[in-house]
């Protein structure tokens, strides 16, 4: 019976060839994108699942209330967290500190510019980072170094790297390290990343014993602890402030009401109520629009595969008849039509994996993944529930309309549709809802886009490319500072000598790097504030193109601005009341002796997902520094060296750099990064979910496209003998024209009307994370409308055309 069943369902899709092949082809596209799509989130929500111990893993964050606007929450914490946390509470098997910073590694004659990660000599029994080579005790000596596959491919090349040595700064000085382990790719859904790491024992060559143990307000390290079997991580937060009362003393955890606590490993990557720090985290919402989105392609090639089943159900009318007269039960009935769903949709299942399994690459390029298709249990349980579903699903209702048919009114003729009928227009509707929505939604995302991409920033970022200077650490933040202007002034002597280098400047901050430098203080008022801080030279707002508000710019020749000159912008002006800040000092009495010389116009120094906060810019940082409250360094304020290059001149303008830096840093590796690439670079997931709606969006417009196409044809022939005798009694070619697609226009008429609360909802929803935001117009509808009608127009208007020129007397004929 199984086998008799399959071979009539197959006859039946071969002979409606081109039905069947627009049904499996808009499914087949829809899976693919329901297969690609699936495979991201999977990625997203499983993030650092891989550890077998994650649901043991926890990264501990630190809270300080100090009043009204001093709230600070950080997932860095003091380097005594992981100690004392492993010494005072028995739940707590292992604890990892990871610290990452700049410097410098040798390899022979060879230099490297790298970021190093420290890590606890616990790491690898907390993580499970798999081992091409060497030992997972690798970290147990201060020596010992580990690679991941990509930096040992890049030292050795195809050489053996056990056991090789690496020199590596700590400070001033170079350390010699052994290669005991290569770490393979780290997992792209891996919360903790690194390259280089060593062992927490080098921690007292890069810091004092102080800050390692009785800084409490110092953050600097993400700290990872393992609880043991068993242990609930609420029941021992509870435990904490009792310790942390006697480490910081009762006088200072009080008014800092300090609160630490920890957060599960497996929920770092999704949770944006915790603030970024090493880790990366990710808004769920890019999830839940891309399996939203999906989702509305599956559905509108379902509504296809629905409208052009009942379409059809006219010509297999008199099939039913005949089988039900022959004794055919209406579950038979039943199980074969829906067997015909079945057949189509593993079809289409087994096409729709090929399809995602080639666009695979692209998707991975615009996601920023590393996603693979195997035939795993996830990928076989998914296209199984894809099959059921839509098998099922959209093949029930045509099998239960066709199966409910009676043989007797079948055979004479006697059956009617105005049912079906109402049912096909709403469908059909619905899938332009959906049309409407993703064509209006591609179209804001892209305004936004490129609002982002052209907005002008305060400053030109053309053609600026921006090195970062190697400061040994040590010494205080101020010193290190000092050291790097000193260099970047030997660095810029020898740029100004070159014809293809328009300028150059230095500053302590580059753009789309981090936070820049934050200060706090408590004003004259007794008010607390908070402003960003620059350490530039005298050339940095000539060379970044910026223009003053008022005052002027600082003067090198002038030993006043040198010592105790500020600039600040505009916001910064705003945000303490200043009408007239020249010649006047922050209102903040531990600061030192300073005078506002300029008022620099705002320029986006953050992300336009902010506005414009509060800056200062000073040459020398002690001004500032000595009378901060509190300093959040999210971004490493060692000095870059900015230098505006020859935009017709670009390749020599490169070579030019990099033989300055070899002349002035001679062995270190030189780097440079373009600061308009850097800047775009802030968008990019913004960017690739555009590209993604706009993709499936083209998808699923050419899905109901076809859908239309045939479901007029079906129309059409339904229709053949009235347009026949129409024709016959004079109508013009035009007023068929008009007459039988009317329907089908006000169809999107009436889902552009639909979709406009919807779109305005969702994607005024994902505008909201911008400071800065275009504003949905009435002709972003317009336009989505017009590109419906259009797409209508031409998938319909062949087959109208076609069915107006057909001779009547042919057609009557045939009737």
């Amino acid at each position: 019976m199984l086998k008799h069943q399959i071979i009539v369902a197959f006859r039946a899709l071969w002979n409606r060839k081109t039905h069947a092949a627009i049904n499996i082809l808009g499914l087949a596209l829809a899976v693919a994108v329901s297969i690609l799509v699936a495979l991201f989130i999977r990625d997203e929500w499983t993030y650092d699942q891989f550890h077998s111990k994650s649901n043991r893993i926890f990264r501990a964050w630190v809270k300080e209330d100090w009043g009204e606007n001093k709230q600070f929450f950080n997932v860095a914490t003091p380097f005594g967290m992981g100690p004392a946390l492993q010494e005072n509470f028995p739940e707590v098997e292992h604890h990892v500190r990871i610290h990452k910073f700049g410097t410098q590694v040798k390899l022979g004659d060879r230099q490297f510019t790298e970021t190093l990660t420290v890590g606890g000599r616990a790491f690898f029994e907390v993580f499970d980072f798999p081992l091409v080579k060497g030992t997972r005790d690798a970290l147990s000596t201060a020596d010992g170094i580990v690679l991941t596959e990509f930096v040992a491919k890049k030292y050795f090349g195809d050489s053996e790297p056990i056991g090789k040595p690496l020199s590596v700064q700590l400070g001033d000085e170079f350390f010699e390290f052994t290669v005991k382990a290569v770490v393979k790719t780290l997992p792209s859904n891996s919360s903790v990343r690194f390259y280089l790491l060593i062992s927490d024992l080098n921690y007292p060559k890069l810091m004092s014993q102080e800050a390692m143990t009785s800084q409490w307000f110092n953050v600097m390290a993400e700290t990872y602890i393992l609880l043991k079997e068993g242990t609930d991580h609420t029941h021992l937060e509870r435990k904490f402030p009792d310790l942390f009362r006697t480490l910081i003393g009762e006088e200072d955890f009080n008014k800092s009401h300090y609160t630490v606590g920890l957060q599960p490993l497996t929920s770092i990557h999704l949770d944006t109520r915790f603030p970024a720090e090493l880790a990366k985290v990710s808004d769920p919402k890019y999830s839940y629009i891309l399996g939203g989105v999906a989702g509305l392609v599956l559905i509108v090639a379902g509504i296809n595969f629905i409208t052009l089943s009942i379409g059809r159900s006219m010509s297999r009318a008199r099939e039913v008849g005949v089988r039900k007269a022959a004794g055919a039960s209406r579950g038979q009935l039943m199980r074969q039509f829906t067997g015909e769903a079945l057949v189509i949709t593993a079809l289409s299942l087994v096409i729709g994996v090929l399809v995602a399994r080639l666009c695979l690459p692209l998707f991975n390029e615009l996601s920023g993944k590393q996603l693979i298709l195997q035939a795993n249990l996830f990928t076989i349980f998914y296209s199984a529930v894809l099959l059921l579903i839509i098998g099922v699903v959209a093949g029930s209702y045509p099998a239960l309309v066709l199966s409910r048919l009676r043989p007797a009114a079948v055979l004479k003729g006697k059956i009617t549709g105005n049912s079906r009928q109402r049912l096909r227009q709403t469908l059909v509707t619905v899938q332009l809802i959906l049309s409407v929505f993703l064509i209006g939604s591609s179209l804001v995302m892209t305004r936004q886009l490129n609002l982002l991409q052209n907005k002008h920033l305060g400053f030109d970022q053309s053609h600026l490319v921006v090195m970062q200077l190697n400061i040994p650490r040590g010494e205080g933040l101020a010193k290190r500072i000092s050291r790097g202007f000193e260099r970047a002034e030997v660095y810029k002597s020898e740029l100004h000598r070159l014809k293809t280098i328009e300028g150059a400047c230095a500053a302590s901050h580059d753009f789309a790097n981090g936070s820049w430098v934050e200060v706090g203080f408590t004003d004259d008022h007794g008010t607390y504030r908070t402003f960003s801080l620059n350490v530039t030279d005298e050339l940095y707002a000539p060379v970044m193109k910026m223009e003053f508000a008022m005052g002027r710019n600082f003067n090198s020749d002038d030993e006043t601005d040198l010592r105790r000159g500020m600039i600040i912008n505009e916001a910064c002006a705003a945000a303490l009341g200043m009408s007239d800040p020249i010649g006047q000092r922050l209102p903040g009495k531990a600061f030192g002796d300073h005078e506002i010389v300029g008022v620099l116009k705002d320029f986006n120094f953050q992300s336009l997902y902010s506005k414009v906060s509060p800056l200062v810019i000073v040459m020398d940082p002690r001004i500032v520094l000595q009378g901060a409250e509190n300093l959040n360094v999210g971004n490493n304020p060692v000095p870059k060296i900015f230098a505006r290059v020859s935009g017709e001149q670009m390749t020599e303008a490169l070579s030019d750099l990099r033989s300055a830096w070899n002349k002035i840093n001679p062995g270190e590796e030189f780097v440079y990064t373009f600061v308009e690439q850097a800047l775009e670079n802030q968008y990019q997931s913004d960017r690739n979910l555009n590209k993604i709606m706009r993709i499936t969006t083209t998808l699923a417009i050419l899905i109901v496209s076809l859908g239309l196409y045939a479901l007029v044809a079906l129309t059409m022939h339904a229709r053949a003998r009235e347009v026949s005798i129409r024709k016959i009694m004079g109508a013009s070619s035009e007023s068929l024209l008009m007459l039988l697609s009317k329907d089908y226009f006000l169809l999107v008429v009436i889902a552009a009307v639909v979709s406009i609360p919807l779109t305005l909802y969702i994607v005024s929803g994902w505008l909201q994370t911008f400071a800065y935001r275009v504003s949905i117009g009435w002709d972003v509808f317009a336009l989505a409308t017009g590109i419906a009608l259009a797409l209508c127009a031409a998938a319909i208007g062949f087959q109208v055309v076609r069915a107006t020129r057909v001779s009547p007397v042919k057609t009557l004929k045939e009737e």
